[in-house]
């Protein structure tokens, strides 16, 4: 089979909207952006478009005629050992670049640490049970897969050769089913016993349901290099038209009336465990753009974008590694106007790894060049890191007078509506820890304000009775009197350095 443009140009639109997507959640920001990089057309995002054409690339350009059964073993083991060392590579990368932030931004290091967990206080065992694939730091989740899928590929291949697809699909489906069941955890206490001094991040994605797509994926591969696949039909496309927008419809509200909610959709679309309407929202599509591709070749074709996808491994290997070295700066500056440009900015550098990547595949460049204008740019990340730090301090939050375990802690800029989510900071936290204090580490100097509440209902929200004041306990920051809506102007305070805000219910 050969190249298809439009392949690589989605490849590549994939790339850059997961590495938009990881910006932003690493360094806890919000962007309007984000209404087209999460899940624009329905109930699926690209991780799971990305997994499935992998392998759809890789069924049909390991199942070509002119490979032997142990020329396709030996060249999918070596893609995946390629695979390993780039994996590897970014762990080193980022495990180092922690234990330097650890001396260097200390301010940052709850936040890195939250996404690789343990790296400070067990260094060695962590990188090892990051090396064997066990531990699986935040983003560090997509290549293990993909690891292991390449290793399976050959066993696949055989079986299609063999005419057995129809078994290789049927126990796909078997395990996707059973997933739940199937799920890391139950690997937990061997992995426990062996690395018990901490507790082990297993990665987000369940393989048992994520194969599905890999599975399927290489099947259609294999029938398409083979000229077996007989996939279009009138009706076919027309169902597919149907669902696809009926599902768009619901995605974004329209059947609300009909009590058809987004959380319901998403409660059938778990993406860990590949839920069903998650997995029929991905076929439905991936038919629809395969018709695109088939009538119309060159739709789809981006040359920026299939630029990058040509270049995939490198391409979200760097991404890995930028997401991580650039999380405390756009941390530091979530709040600031610019902040979405900065992501697009940081995205855009894609464009640089694959650049070097074609350099390195043509000689043009030697390896110590590619190192030189890696530590080069690292410096600059470095240096804005550092300058970000100016201006941010921590805030320490304080509550008196509380008994309930689900007590919610809210963080408002002074833009921010106080009736509705806030903008830059949530969570919960128990009686205990709200007594001590809980710290906002990294704070942009600012105006703020606190909304603290017991959640008795358990709805994430201040519950408002009939009369219009809330009917759980709560209290604002400056303890403003509260028999009458409190307004920004009486709750918001000036942040400029380190204080403690304690609120009394």
């Amino acid at each position: 089979m050969k190249r298809i443009a439009a392949l690589d140009s989605i490849r590549g639109l994939l790339l850059l909207l997961m590495t938009i997507n990881h910006l932003i959640w690493i360094s806890g920001g919000y962007s309007v952006i984000q209404n087209v990089t999460l899940q624009p057309l329905g109930q699926f995002g690209a991780a799971e478009c990305f997994v499935f054409i992998s392998g759809l690339l890789a069924g049909a350009i390991y199942s070509r005629e002119s490979l032997t059964n142990t020329e396709t073993i030996t060249k999918a083991w070596h893609r995946a050992f390629s695979i390993y060392r780039y994996h590897i590579g970014c762990l080193l990368i980022v495990f180092a670049w922690i234990l330097i932030a650890a001396y260097l931004l200390p301010s940052a290091l709850p936040m890195l640490e939250h996404s690789a967990q343990n790296v400070l206080e067990s260094p060695f065992k962590t990188l090892i049970a990051s090396v064997v694939l066990v531990n699986q730091p935040n983003y560090f989740d997509t290549l293990p897969l993909y690891i292991i899928f390449m290793l399976l590929l050959p066993v696949l291949i055989m079986a299609y050769r063999k005419g057995l697809g129809w078994a290789v699909v049927s126990i796909s489906i078997i395990l996707w089913i059973f997933s739940k069941e199937l799920n890391t955890t139950i690997l937990l206490p061997l992995f426990s016993f062996v690395f018990s001094s901490f507790k082990l991040q297993l990665g987000y994605f369940n393989l048992f349901a994520w194969q599905l797509l890999f599975v399927g994926g290489s099947t259609l591969g294999f029938m398409l290099q083979n000229k077996t696949l007989r996939w279009q039909h009138p009706a076919l496309t027309v169902i597919a038209v149907i669902i696809a927008t009926g599902l768009f419809a619901a995605h974004y509200g329209v059947f609300s009336d009909y009590g058809i909610q987004r959380w319901m959709l998403s409660s059938y679309a778990d993406k860990p465990e590949l839920g069903w309407l998650r997995t029929l929202n991905i076929t439905v599509w991936v038919y629809l753009i395969a018709i695109i591709i088939q009538y119309y070749p060159n739709a789809l074709h981006i040359k920026a974008l299939s630029y990058i996808g040509r270049h995939s491994l490198r391409v979200f290997s760097w991404q890995v590694v930028i997401v991580y070295l650039s999380a405390p700066l756009l941390h530091n500056l979530r709040l600031e106007s610019y902040y979405t440009l900065l992501i697009i900015a940081f995205a855009a550098t894609l464009w640089i790894a694959a650049l070097l990547s074609e350099k390195l595949n043509t000689h043009t460049v030697s390896r110590l060049h590619w190192v030189s204008g890696f530590s080069v740019m690292l410096s600059f990340i470095m240096l804005g890191n550092i300058v970000s730090t100016e201006g941010v301090s921590p805030l320490t939050i304080k509550v008196t007078n509380i008994n309930d375990p689900k007590t919610s802690v809210l963080v408002y800029d002074e833009k921010d509506d106080l009736t509705q989510y806030p903008s830059v900071y949530s969570n919960a936290y128990s009686p205990q820890k709200l007594a001590q204090g809980v710290t906002i580490s990294a704070l942009p100097s600012g105006n703020y304000a606190v909304l603290v509440f017991q959640d008795n209902d358990g709805d994430y929200n201040l519950t408002i009775g009939n009369n219009g004041m809330p009917i759980e306990r709560f209290g604002y920051s400056n303890n403003p009197p509260l028999d009458t809506p409190v307004s920004m102007e009486q709750a918001k305070f000036a942040h400029r350095g380190p204080q403690t805000q304690t609120i009394n219910f």
